[in-house]
């Protein structure tokens, strides 16, 4: 009898020594895996560095880019210059005018250079009043990179931008601001700063030409 016993205890100990070590199909197969699997995209998988995460933005990081055509929004400085209440404005780059002529004589371009034009309209979103040049802070850019700000200057297309421009919360203000540029440069962009007061890719409008 007591071998009996002692024959039975020797067994279950067997037993549940070889489900401790994997050594039965006690169920131990069905268990998942512990880490992730490859291809589930958990979220904590790390990425490399440098790599973006899908939907990431450099919007503090690069200038607005639009085309010809396209309303870019360009925020003012914090504590602007032109006074209390938040500085905004939607930019459109209306027209570009590539062989532009001045509508008084004394601005014709130098020897060797041609004028340009581009047609702004302005509006002022914010809660403050913009005031700027309207010319200044404009620029072109040639195919080597090369920049030419704009000029005071009217031409025979319409009215200029300024130069004493100053727009309220919710007005508009449409008109062109002259560029000279070497005659055979091949004007690619057209760039607004708005505030011009040190470089600042929020405040910076790009459009590109065709």
């Amino acid at each position: 009898m007591r071998r009996s016993i002692a024959a039975a205890a020797a067994v279950v100990t067997l037993t549940a020594t070889l489900v401790a070590c994997g050594g039965s199909d006690g169920g131990s197969d069905k268990a998942g895996p512990t880490g992730p699997t490859k291809g589930a995209g958990s979220s904590s998988t790390a990425r490399p560095t440098g790599e973006q995460s899908p939907g990431a933005t450099a919007g503090s990081t690069q200038a607005l880019v639009g085309k010809l055509g396209d309303t870019l929004k360009l925020v003012g400085m914090e504590g602007s210059l032109n006074g209390t209440g938040r500085i905004e404005a939607d930019f459109t780059l209306e027209k570009f005018e590539n062989h532009a002529k001045s509508a008084i004589g004394v601005l014709e371009p130098a020897a060797g250079n041609r004028l340009v034009a581009a047609k702004f309209t302005i509006v002022e979103t914010g809660t403050g009043t913009y005031q700027d040049s309207g010319y200044a802070e404009a620029n072109v850019f040639d195919a080597n990179g090369q920049g030419y700000q704009g000029k005071p200057g009217t031409p025979t297309v319409g009215d200029s931008l300024g130069p004493n421009m100053i727009i309220k919360p919710g007005e508009r203000v449409t008109g062109w601001i002259v560029f000279e540029v070497p005659k055979d440069a091949k004007i690619t962009s057209v760039t607004y700063l708005m505030e011009k007061v040190g470089p600042d890719p929020e405040r910076t409008g790009k459009w590109t030409l065709d």
